[in-house]
Formats: structure tokens, sequence, C-alpha cells
């Protein structure tokens, strides 16, 4: 047998990955981050009076959960776009792309009403404006 003077770049050449089906799974990967966070959140509200054990016991779950969200987002906005220039993929990666789109328009939802001026809130009540309490 002879041996060939394969070149490093020819050697790389092998089966071409996967963009658009990797964004789309990293995409539902961060559905399911958010979802874990959710629960996590939840499951960690107590009895009122019991102080701050459950948060205290959920935090780290709940920052692993964000952890992992972030960095598959990120990771699906960077496939998303080598799917769509490589041509690899990009029906899956289209679909990636609206599922990152709606999850960052929920957080942004979700920041704005916590973060915004609240709507509920006035500075007198109806019975402090008419001057009675009834």
């Amino acid at each position: 047998m002879m041996d060939r003077d394969v070149s490093d770049s020819a050697r790389m050449r092998g089966r071409p990955w996967p963009w658009g089906a990797l964004a789309l799974g990293l995409a539902l990967m961060a559905w399911g981050a958010l979802a874990a966070a959710v629960f996590a959140f939840a499951a960690s509200f107590g009895s009122p009076g019991d102080g701050n054990h459950g948060m205290q016991a959920m935090q780290y779950w709940i920052l692993a959960a964000l952890g992992v969200l972030g960095g598959s987002m990120m990771g699906s906005a960077v496939s998303v776009v080598l799917a769509w220039r490589l041509r690899r993929g990009p029906v899956c990666a289209t679909i990636a792309g609206l599922l990152l789109t709606l999850l960052v328009f929920l957080m942004l939802i979700v920041l704005g009403a916590t973060c915004g001026p609240s709507l509920a809130a006035a500075e007198q009540t109806i019975w402090q404006a008419a001057g009675s309490r009834g």
C-alpha cells in the first residue's frame, strides 16, 4: 500500500455539519431551558412565613437553566447564520430563527411588564381624589 500525502484541509473535509438542524435543536433547547427556569422558580415558593429557604435551595437550578438558555440562544443564533450562508438546512434555520425571535419578544414583554411603569398604580385612589371613602 502506498502512503498518500494528505493535506490538513483535505483531511478536515468530512461530512458537512447540518447547521439548520443544529440551530433548530439549540432553539428548542433554549425553550426547554426557559421552561425549566420557570418551573424551578415556581417550585421555590413556599408557605408564607417560611422565609427564603425554597429560593435558596433552587437558586442553582435557576441559574443553571438561565445559563443553558443564554448559551443555547447564542449557539442557535450563530448556527442560523451559518445555515443560511452555507445553505445547510435553511428551512430548519428559518424555523429556529422564528423560535428565537418569539423567545426574545416574550422575554422583552416580561421585562417590560416588571421593570416599566405600572399601569394599575395611581398616585391617588378614587376615594382620595373624591375626598370621601365611599
